[in-house]
C-alpha cells in the first residue's frame, strides 16, 4: 500500500513539474510578443498593467519558494496562509508596487529564475511533505493554485484584453481605410 501511495506521489509531482513549466513557458512566450509599451500601459488588467499581473507572480513564486524552505526544515507550521481577502489584497498591492521598482527585462529574467529554483526545491521535498497531515494544508492541495492554475487564469485573462485590442485597432484601420477610399 505505501508503494502504491509512493508512485501516486511521484506520478503527482512529475505532472506538477510538467504543469509550473509549462505554465511559466506559456507566460513568458505571449508576453514576449507583446510590444513593451502595452505591457507597462497602465490598468490594461482591472487596476494593473500586465506588467504588474507578472511582478504579481513573482511575488507567488517567492512565497511559494519561502514555504518549501519552511517545509524542508521541517517548519511547515510555520507558513504564512492568507486568512483574508484583505490580507491577500495587502500582499498583493506591496508586490505589485516592489514589481514596479524592477525594469521589465529584470523581471522576466527573475521570473525564469525564481520559477527554476521553486521547482527544484520542490523536486528536492521528500514525497511524504506533500502530503505531510501535520501542515495546516497538504502541498498537493495548494500547490496547483501558485504553481500553474493562477498563472493560467492571469494569462487568459491577458490574452482576451490583447485579443479585443487588437479587435478594437483592426476596426479602427478598417474604417480609416474605408472613409479614405470614398
Amino acid at each position: 500500500m505505501a508503494t502504491r501511495r509512493s508512485d501516486s506521489l511521484t506520478r503527482w509531482r512529475r505532472d506538477a513539474v510538467r504543469r509550473m513549466t509549462a505554465s511559466r513557458e506559456a507566460t513568458l512566450t505571449f508576453v514576449a510578443r507583446l510590444p513593451e509599451a502595452e505591457i507597462l500601459r497602465p490598468r490594461t488588467q482591472d487596476r494593473w498593467s500586465v506588467k504588474d499581473v507578472l511582478a504579481h507572480l513573482l511575488a507567488c513564486d517567492e512565497e511559494t519558494v519561502r514555504r518549501f524552505q519552511l517545509i524542508a526544515r521541517g517548519r511547515g507550521d510555520r507558513i504564512h496562509w492568507f486568512e483574508s481577502m484583505a490580507d491577500a489584497d495587502r500582499f498583493n498591492a506591496r508586490s505589485v508596487a516592489q514589481g514596479r521598482r524592477l525594469g521589465l527585462r529584470n523581471m522576466l529574467g527573475r521570473m525564469k529564475r525564481v520559477r527554476a529554483d521553486l521547482i527544484q526545491r520542490f523536486e528536492r521535498l521528500p514525497l511524504e511533505a506533500l502530503r505531510d497531515p501535520s501542515h495546516a494544508y497538504p502541498v498537493t492541495e495548494w500547490l496547483p493554485a501558485p504553481g500553474w492554475s493562477h498563472e493560467q487564469d492571469h494569462l487568459s485573462e491577458i490574452r482576451s484584453w490583447w485579443r479585443a485590442r487588437q479587435s478594437r485597432a483592426r476596426g479602427r484601420s478598417g474604417s480609416a481605410r474605408s472613409s479614405s477610399i470614398r
